[in-house]
């Protein structure tokens, strides 16, 4: 019987111990659950608008910028070259005429002509007014649409079609006018603003931020452009970048919608830096178009392998520099005697950091200059004395555009060529094993015409003459006489065929 109370005594006790436990393991919980509270209910709070908001606004950045943002629409009669151009499927939808859809179909009877729709920016009360290259080129009227609803049409005052900037005038005074910024400032993950009108939505905002700087989505060495994940879209064209001083950084310019495969992309949009505009305003104000310093060379980066060869060859020590990859005849960097291989390291005293910083450089110094550049020879310092050429003029010259051999060239056959670069490769899809010249365009009245040659074309062989640039193009050209029947090898994809036509 003893036993019995004693064995139920413990028991009793053994579960008043147990249920003190557990309350005791409740009372603990509490503390956490109401921190857990109390964290989650009271997030840090991001300034930029109202004071009661708890997330970021930029209402007031864009209630300030909104009216000195506008809309630009262009019409224009393309040419039947441009609107087979128009319809080609591009990696790009930009930054050149990335804007231009297809044209509508028209009464056999009536013109066929190209409407754009485009954004713009306000940056003197007086009504200049910046926008894209791309969406006022070729345009017979440009007609500008105010915050306010006043249409107004607009002068073209002047263009720069490699770093895609227009400068556009309206007939008003008064305006409000959006500051420019320094896009130098920038950095990526700050935020910034794009207003435009895509699709014609007039007044539209997105936010983003800064995905990276510098980056190059031409066949241009000016390439410099901002990468933003803030939304672009059709008709966002010529419309500011904002930073959060309310300030625009940028000029919305291009977007990419997919890559080489086919695979779809978002959130990549590109804005040209309000500095490199800053540098071209007063040049497009007073001649309309800006003239850039040419020096004739192309240059690569001194990586850190080139840098070790350096040092333990000549004992040199480089901390940056652009490497001399190629010397192009008759430039100015071949009369002042600078060879491939060379190492530039400053002009007129300015360090060359890489082979950005000195393309930056010399374009930014007017033609006929002349200046002193210092580089690396064999490990010994040198320097000489060049007067730099016109960059235009130079860069067609490369490309065989506008001098006596092309012209020639023309006359006899109808064809513009250019060198098959990478990025033609990819916007045209020409297959890696595919060398020659890339056919810009076909005189349709030509003979050449006739026989099926269209643009987009490659030539790879002339005469039985094998073709891999435009030099090789124009020596074979040189070698026709008109009246003479020529034999051009042609490939279009990976079909190839030869064709036979006379001389003009």
């Amino acid at each position: 019987m003893k036993t019995v109370k004693f064995l139920m005594l413990l028991s009793v006790a053994v579960l008043l111990l147990m249920v003190g436990f557990g309350l005791a393991q409740l009372k603990d919980l509490k503390p956490v659950k109401a921190k857990a509270e109390t964290t989650l209910a009271a997030p840090s709070a991001v300034t930029g608008g109202s004071s009661s908001a708890t997330l970021p606004t930029f209402a007031d950045i864009v209630e300030r910028a909104y009216p000195a943002v506008v809309a630009v629409s262009a019409v224009s009669t393309p040419s039947k070259g441009e609107m087979r151009k128009d319809n080609e499927e591009e990696f790009f939808f930009g930054p050149f005429r990335f804007f231009f859809g297809p044209s509508p179909n028209f009464p056999q009877e009536q013109q066929p002509f190209r409407q754009s729709g485009g954004s713009g920016f306000v940056i003197s009360s007086d009504g200049y007014i910046l926008t894209n290259n791309h969406v006022v080129e070729g345009a017979d009227k440009v007609t500008v649409t105010l915050n306010d609803d006043r249409e107004f049409t607009a002068k073209v005052i002047g263009r720069d079609e490699e770093t895609d900037v227009a400068l556009i005038k309206i007939e008003a005074g008064g305006l409000p006018t959006l500051p420019l910024g320094d896009s130098d400032a920038l950095r990526p993950g700050d935020w910034v603003l794009a207003i435009g009108n895509p699709l014609m939505y007039r007044n539209t905002v997105t936010s983003g931020v800064v995905s990276a700087k510098g980056r190059r989505i031409s066949s241009s060495s000016l390439d410099d452009f901002i990468q933003t994940d803030a939304a672009i879209n059709f008709g966002n064209s010529g419309g500011p970048l904002i930073n959060l001083k309310g300030e625009a950084v940028g000029i919305n310019t291009a977007i990419t919608r997919s890559d080489p495969m086919g695979r779809v992309v978002e959130g990549i949009g590109f804005a040209i830096p309000i500095n490199l505009v800053k540098d071209e305003m007063e040049q497009l104000k007073t001649n309309g178009k800006v003239s850039r310093g040419y020096l004739g060379v192309q240059v690569g980066p001194v990586d850190a392998d080139a840098k070790e060869y350096l040092k333990s060859k000549y004992n040199l020590d480089l901390k940056g520099g652009a490497l001399v990859q190629k010397v192009d005849e008759k430039t100015p960097a071949a009369k002042g005697g600078i060879q491939k291989g060379d190492i530039i390291v400053s002009v007129n005293g300015k360090e060359i950091k890489d082979s950005k910083d000195l393309v930056k450089i010399i374009s930014r110094m007017a033609p006929k200059k002349n200046v002193k550049i210092e580089f690396y020879r064999d490990g010994k310092k040198k320097s000489v004395d060049v007067v730099l050429g016109d960059r235009n003029q130079g860069l067609k010259n490369e490309t065989g555009e506008e001098n006596d051999s092309n012209n020639e060239s023309q006359t006899k056959l109808g064809i513009s060529v250019e060198e098959l670069t990478e990025n033609i490769r990819i916007y045209n899809r020409i297959p890696d094993d595919v060398e020659g010249v890339y056919v810009r365009s076909v005189d349709p009245k030509s003979n050449a015409f006739a026989k099926g040659l269209r643009e987009g074309s490659v030539i790879s062989e002339i005469n039985g003459e094998t073709i891999t640039s435009v030099s090789d193009f124009k020596k074979a050209m040189s070698k026709i006489k008109s009246g003479e029947m020529v034999s051009i090898y042609i490939q279009d994809g990976d079909m190839g065929r030869y064709i036979y036509f006379k001389a003009e």
